[in-house]
């Protein structure tokens, strides 16, 4: 039997090692790394005080289990939240609680082989507004800059982090047909994100891509190989463990 197994080279763990730890947590960003991760994808919400947080929702109710939303909390009271997945963990990691963006900086530091894919949710921007929210997840990361692509549903937002001429960014696209948009076009990104079931099945239209295509999401092994074949360059993966095991 041949291997189909994925090259953890490939490979992006979303919203760190999910499968067994709380999403966009510490711990599971860490985890990802310790089994072998090069590539790293996490979610970013403001807080009331428009404060980047590592949180993928809009609600607290599935992460952190309790009433509202992520921009009526302040950071600190958000700091003080468990973000443990009851339905789906129970109470295993209630302990483990919201982190700042600015927790991700010390984790590049100590891993420099490690690349984080930031995603800016675009469920912020009437909170905080686009300005802001760039502003200051740019501001933040600054130090490890070399190591971060900022990608987002939200194009314009992508394209600002462009005009700040931040190293590397990629759109998360919304349709493939968006690719011939003049925002995406001039946005000229370093990475495009896509559902895996929106991509077209025609192979040329994906090897005329010149960044590197990154599928989103693939769970099963001979999918992932069959997206591989037809020219996608990536994989991310709830998954991580699954593809990467012979």
């Amino acid at each position: 039997m041949s291997d189909t197994s994925v090259s953890l080279d490939i490979l992006v763990a979303h919203r760190g090692l999910q499968c067994g730890y709380p999403e966009n947590t510490v711990l599971a960003l860490k985890k990802a790394i310790e089994y072998g991760a090069r590539f790293i994808e996490l979610d970013i919400q403001y807080s009331n005080d428009c404060l980047p947080m590592i949180y993928h929702d809009p609600d607290l109710h599935r992460v952190s289990g309790c009433d509202g939303k992520i921009f009526e909390y302040s950071e600190q009271e958000l700091l003080h939240l468990s973000a443990y997945e009851p339905e789906r963990l129970g109470n295993l990691f209630k302990s483990e609680t919201i982190a700042p963006l600015k927790a991700l900086v010390s984790i590049l530091k100590e891993n420099p082989q490690v690349t984080a894919f930031v995603e800016l949710k675009k469920e912020s921007i009437s909170h905080c507004g686009r300005e802001t929210m760039i502003s200051t997840a740019l501001h933040t990361l600054d130090t490890v800059k070399q190591q971060v692509v900022i990608i987002s549903y939200d194009y314009p937002l992508v394209y600002m982090a462009r005009e700040r001429q931040w190293p590397k960014v990629g759109v998360v696209l919304k349709q493939w047909q968006d690719l011939n948009t003049e925002i995406v076009r001039n946005i000229t990104s370093d990475y495009i994100f896509v559902d895996h079931q929106k991509i077209p099945e025609d192979m040329a239209k994906i090897k005329s891509i010149k960044a590197p295509l990154v599928a989103y999401e693939v769970g099963d092994k001979e999918h992932a190989q069959q997206l591989l074949a037809k020219g996608v360059s990536m994989l991310e993966t709830f998954e991580l463990e699954q593809l990467s095991l012979s």
